[in-house]
């Protein structure tokens, strides 16, 4: 019998969920409630409001979600740990068989709370890093004491059970310490990422563009963490028959906030179903739909940009940043091009 490591078998049938239209993950936001204050974070509030799901909705959706054929539940927030009922959500979870992924900022990390995850056997904890000092740690978060608390939060996961991936989002205020939060994340033992990506909240406030990078920033950074081994990020030409929303919102996977709302992702909030009064089946239809509906405008130029196979620009960012999906944004494209330039410099086949 042949046997597979799990990133070949997850890539496998991702691979075959993107083809049949099957859902296989989705993203949960519990709350929005949080202990802390991103300045970049795309949260439209930071507190939990009266209108999120109960734990009776939650594990109800839950319920659909399984019997819709789902493997991989993200729990997000917010941050999902202030939930006073996150033991019963993880407990339900486990108990329909889904495999658990839970975000988290692990400043309210402690030995029982590994404990439950440990438990309920969360496959994947992805922890956020914001700095590797205090001064850095705590001007992202706007909250005093959070990096002690982060550290205790590390030190509580270190030589347990479950899988970590600590990520750094990369903004103007950290830049200068992704080398350092690297080496604090790897002397705990844990997988190290950094993400180049913020968003615009979503209530339409572009104030945590404030926080991002130049492209050129972004392109310098990767260049001299990665060098040559950015040639391999180089897109094959799109062909004509790509579809307007290529990525796997709404073709595999697909969102849920904290009132309920089903959409395309996160990051791409439509068409906002509401599942108390629908079903998770019915919604799913409907994302489908959404995405094999949407058409470009005039202001789509994508099939004749010259840089094309360099972007990084998804239709959810542009409809994020201007509310039309068609749009190219001016910080994308010079990001493309940018990696461009660096790209012809690293070609193997440049005369030296």
């Amino acid at each position: 019998m042949k046997q597979l490591d799990a990133e070949t078998y997850f890539a496998a049938v991702s691979s075959k969920a993107l083809q049949t239209r099957q859902a296989q993950e989705v993203m949960f936001e519990l709350t929005y409630g949080c202990n802390l204050r991103c300045v970049h974070c795309y949260n439209p509030t930071h507190r939990a409001l009266p209108q999120e799901l109960t734990t009776t909705e939650v594990c109800s959706i839950i319920d659909q979600i399984a019997d819709l054929g789902v493997m991989t539940v993200s729990f997000s927030g917010g941050e999902p740990s202030v939930r006073p009922d996150i033991a019963e959500i993880l407990r339900h979870t486990h108990r329909r068989g889904l495999m658990i992924h839970l975000l988290t900022n692990a400043t309210r990390m402690t030995p029982s709370f590994v404990d439950l995850l440990e438990e309920t056997g969360v496959s994947q904890l992805l922890v956020s890093i914001y700095g590797a000092t205090a001064g850095i740690y705590e001007r992202m978060t706007e909250t005093p004491g959070s990096f002690a608390h982060f550290l205790r939060g590390l030190t509580c996961l270190t030589g347990r059970t479950i899988p970590v991936i600590v990520r750094m989002p990369v903004t103007t205020i950290n830049v200068e310490e992704v080398d350092a939060c690297q080496h604090l994340v790897e002397t705990h033992g844990f997988k190290f990422q950094y993400c180049l990506e913020i968003e615009p909240r979503v209530d339409g406030s572009n104030s945590p563009l404030t926080y991002r990078l130049d492209p050129r920033q972004k392109v310098a950074l990767d260049s001299r963490k990665f060098g040559e081994r950015m040639s391999a990020w180089v897109q094959e030409p799109c062909s004509t028959e790509e579809p307007f929303i290529s990525c796997s919102c709404g073709k595999s996977r697909f969102a849920i906030t904290p009132y309920g709302e089903m959409n395309l992702c996160v990051s791409f909030p439509i068409p906002k179903y509401n599942l108390r009064t629908g079903t998770v089946r019915e919604g799913w239809e409907i994302l489908k739909r959404t995405v094999d509906d949407a058409q470009p405008n005039d202001h789509d130029e994508c099939p004749t940009c010259d840089v094309r196979r360099f972007c990084r620009q998804g239709r959810a960012d542009a409809w994020l940043e201007t509310g039309d999906m068609s749009r190219c944004l001016p910080h994308f494209k010079v990001w493309a091009q940018s990696l461009e330039a660096t790209h012809a410099l690293l070609d193997p086949r440049r005369p030296r």
